[in-house]
């Protein structure tokens, strides 16, 4: 593992190719939340840097790219903040009556109490028993004075970002950005006491203008690593079974839960994505396994889709009275298809039927006619890996197909893991540290000591502040 640790060590930030990237999306504060989304559904991204004008700036609207003068870099928005707030906006204004309880009561617990289920949403109706279009009505008119909000005013923003001083982190390591940058950062968002996440997603360089010269992602150092895979030893032939990523929860739900509700799973349960499963029926669970226990391990039955910020990277304003919709039908929607795949899976368990001869050629047609690859049932093509995948294989995954996580599966396509690229710079930092064992003289007390001395000091001299005064507000 010695070649990992080389390669990160010897690779500088500033030889990242994306670091020389003259293409750069960039928002005011002043910005409303529809114009964000169309910038950012324009250019298919999920997240930008937003900035505030000077004293002396007279610009409104919004500005791609902007260039303005004695700008204030103020932190990101990405799809997942908007989306975030205006769930926090809908809990604000209709409270129980709509939403069931209120998922942001600062407890972090589910806002179902339990996992929503297939036959919940069957019998609930629209959240609060009312009808799916009465819901629609509701978020209709809230998404309008939703998107008239200014960037500054959102309840949730620049969480998911770190910003480094350019003249500093462009000559420091690979290994000292991915461990300090990426899955260690500074607290640092738009407001003083703001919350951010204990990993990000993308890394600003600014210069001593202020001046945002470019952006970073997790996906820029994975496309490094699968260039390069052939200096990742024997990580790179280490296979998904062996790294334990076929056994990972996959929290999910089924294709009749409400995208909103789905949305709001997603906040209470802290991930960035729901793999959208089948209702697991008893016919389904593994030959010679406990039903309860297989529906417990797997969470449902096989894979039919997912449901993400990266799902929605080109959703606008006009969009939102659509998250009263199934996700099924929300994601064939966003994809230009049609969503009758339930149909099929209800036959499957329909009371009577299972076992007869009827089931069996159902059971036969759906061999035939399924979709080759899972997600087709709502327009989706996921790319997924199995517990005999490699890790240069996942990593090849990812990058080919511009995708930010790859979903493991069985022999059922039930998904049993998933593997992010957080997962990959996590296991990538993990190898490489291991690289350099410690001298038996050292105490693990002294190891960790040192280990944070080390990131303190790198934080605090590649943090300057981007207006050359004040430190950020975290």
């Amino acid at each position: 593992m010695d070649e990992a640790r080389k390669l990160l060590l010897e690779t500088r930030v500033k030889d990242l190719s994306s670091v020389s990237s003259s293409t750069l999306v960039q928002l005011l504060d002043t910005s409303t939340v529809g114009q964000a989304l169309q910038i950012l559904a324009e250019n298919r991204i999920l997240s930008a840097p937003v900035i505030a004008p000077g004293d002396d700036g007279l610009a409104a609207g919004v500005k791609w790219p902007a260039q303005l003068p004695n700008s204030d870099i103020m932190g990101f928005v990405c799809v997942n903040d908007i989306l975030t707030s205006f769930l926090q906006c809908y809990a604000r204004e209709f409270g129980d009556a709509a939403c069931g309880t209120n998922p942001f009561n600062g407890h972090g617990g589910s806002p179902f109490g339990r996992h929503r289920t297939a036959s919940d949403a069957a019998e609930g109706g629209a959240f609060n028993g009312g009808s799916m279009l009465t819901c629609m009505r509701q978020l209709e008119a809230m998404g309008q004075r939703f998107a008239r909000q200014q960037l500054r005013h959102l309840t949730c923003k620049g969480c998911d970002g770190d910003f480094l001083h350019s003249r500093h982190a462009g000559e420091a390591t690979l290994l000292e950005l991915v461990m300090y940058g990426f899955l260690d950062p500074k607290r640092r968002g738009m407001h003083e006491g703001e919350q951010q996440s204990h990993v990000v997603h993308r890394v600003a360089f600014f210069d001593n203008s202020g001046r945002v010269t470019s952006v970073v992602s997790q996906s820029d150092i994975c496309r490094f690593l699968a260039a390069h895979v052939d200096r990742l030893g024997d990580l790179a032939e280490a296979t998904v079974s062996e790294l334990g990523w076929d056994c990972k929860p996959v929290v999910s739900c089924t294709p009749e839960t409400p995208a909103l509700e789905a949305m709001r799973l997603m906040v209470s349960e802290g991930v960035s994505s729901l793999a959208v499963v089948a209702a697991q029926s008893a016919g389904e669970a593994a030959p010679g396994a406990d039903t309860a226990a297989a529906a417990e391990r797997h969470g449902g039955g096989r894979l039919l889709g997912n449901f993400s910020a990266s799902e929605m990277r080109t959703m606008t304003s006009e969009h939102f009275g659509a998250l009263s919709l199934p996700i099924g039908e929300f994601l064939a929607l966003e994809n230009e298809t049609d969503y009758v795949a339930v149909n099929r899976e209800r036959l499957l368990s329909e009371e009577g039927l299972v076992g007869s001869p009827a089931h069996d050629f159902i059971c036969n047609r759906l061999r035939r006619v399924r979709p080759h690859a899972p997600g087709e049932e709502v327009g989706q093509r996921l790319v997924v890996a199995t517990g005999k995948s490699t890790f240069a294989e996942v990593v090849e995954l990812l990058v080919k197909h511009c995708i930010h996580r790859v979903y493991v599966v069985d022999e059922r396509e039930v998904p049993v893991g998933i593997v992010t690229c957080t997962d990959i710079l996590r296991k990538v930092v993990e190898v490489a540290t291991a690289a350099a064992a410690p001298s038996p003289s050292t105490s693990p007390a002294a190891a960790a000591a040192a280990a944070a001395a080390h990131r303190q000091e790198w934080h605090q001299r590649n943090h300057g502040s981007p207006r050359g005064g004040q430190e950020q507000q975290c």
